[in-house]
């Protein structure tokens, strides 16, 4: 037997050339900033540094202190739940919600197939295999009339992947996972402060994860919540995350656990974060107020979704290119790249994906395809000047200028 590492999955770019550019577009610092404008930093502007500084001076730095259950109840309250299960990465809180639902080999789960690849990820590495379906246009969320036809004898959940900070029309997922008897999990890693209806983000499904990484709502620096109502399934994740050791006998254990624990340094973070979590969210609604001003009636730009009793947080601000703007979504990347600043393509589907591909299907996924060609997101972090989102919207109404004149 030759030793060996794990090797890539061997397949073709699947007809994703269409959607993408193979590589990034080079960032040229602007003259005018001295810096490249970024997609997404973080905003530390509250008592980060204190709360850090206190675990540092008690020594209580790691998955111990007295951060960690107060970040977890507050969390949990701005989500108007119960429970807070706190963890390493938002792909840890999927995991973990999976593996607690006891998914395995034969199982299937519903995602949408216009998302990063973590929650399909986090399904496969229970066994369990993640059943694609198309977006719906109207929110670029998933499409509940086409997760019916997915569903199968197999199927043991579906996931609500709020977009981009957009809430899915929940009110439809919510009645087919309870005629099809399914767990409903939000992956709601963009949609901290989100509301659908009058209620947060967080409350809409069984059990929702958050992310908590840099250019989140909320950031820990790396880091996860898991939120719910259920009082045993709660018990229960708290368990799996640490190792899944027995509450009476020491080293005893009757699950198969992880250590996922998130450190009481990530949760002081978290903690002076979410002091100011309606801050955070106004700035992030604020920038695409002014975006949404400063681009409207542009010629093929179509801004992101804004729907009637929902408020979307705006995580990113994504907007679509169509031909009328005169160059490609790629063109504009690369244009705007030349002026400092920094720009991303929508997620690739990950029915595409070489990992995920399957030439048996035969689905058809033209919704999320078409936002994959067309859709990018600008610079939308909460830090952001006016004088810096002015610059970003000038510089797309230069560019199709400059294409008019071609």
């Amino acid at each position: 037997m030759s030793r060996r590492i794990l090797q890539p999955v061997r397949a073709e770019k699947v007809g994703a050339q269409k959607l993408v550019t193979w590589g990034r577009p080079t960032l040229t610092p602007s003259a005018r900033f001295g810096r490249v404008i970024p997609v997404c930093e973080p905003v530390l502007l509250g008592n980060e540094r204190r709360y850090v500084d206190e675990c540092l001076d008690t020594n209580w730095i790691s998955s111990k202190g007295r951060f960690i259950r107060e970040f977890e109840t507050r969390f949990a309250a701005a989500c108007g739940v119960r429970h807070g299960v706190a963890c390493t990465s938002g792909t840890a809180a999927l995991h973990l919600i999976f593996h607690a639902l006891g998914l395995g080999p034969g199982d299937e789960v519903i995602v949408p197939t216009l998302t990063i690849a973590s929650n399909a990820n986090a399904v496969r590495l229970t066994g369990a295999r993640p059943v694609f379906v198309d977006s719906e246009p109207r929110t670029w969320t998933v499409d509940p009339a086409r997760v019916e036809a997915k569903i199968t004898p197999r199927t043991k959940a579906l996931t609500a992947i709020h977009l981009y900070g957009h809430p899915c029309d929940m009110a439809a997922l919510r009645e087919i996972a309870r005629r099809r008897d399914l767990w409903l999990v939000e992956d709601a890693a963009e949609a901290f402060g989100a509301v659908d209806h009058g209620r947060p983000a967080g409350s809409l499904g069984d059990v929702a994860a958050f992310s908590l990484y840099a250019n989140k709502m909320i950031t820990t620096g790396e880091g996860g919540v898991i939120v719910t109502d259920h009082d045993e399934l709660a018990a229960l994740l708290r368990s799996l995350r640490d190792l899944a050791f027995d509450e009476e006998t020491y080293f005893w254990h009757r699950y198969v656990g992880f250590n996922y624990r998130l450190t009481n340094l990530q949760a002081a973070l978290g903690l002076a974060q979410l002091e100011r979590a309606d801050d955070l969210i106004a700035r992030r609604i604020a920038n695409a107020d002014r975006y949404d001003a400063a681009l409207r009636d542009l010629p093929g730009v179509t801004p992101p979704p804004r729907t009637p009793q929902v408020r979307n947080v705006f995580w990113m601000y994504a907007v679509v290119i169509g031909d009328e703007f005169g160059v490609s979504r790629d063109e504009l990347m690369i244009e705007l790249g030349r002026r400092g600043i920094e720009s991303k393509t929508f997620f690739i589907p990950l029915h595409l994906q070489p990992i995920y591909f399957d030439p048996q299907d035969h689905t058809g996924y033209p919704v999320a395809e078409d936002l994959a060609r067309r859709g990018l997101y600008l610079p939308s972090s909460g830090g952001l000047t006016a004088d810096e989102l002015d610059y970003v919207a000038s510089s797309i109404r230069e560019i199709h200028q400059q294409a008019k004149k071609k």
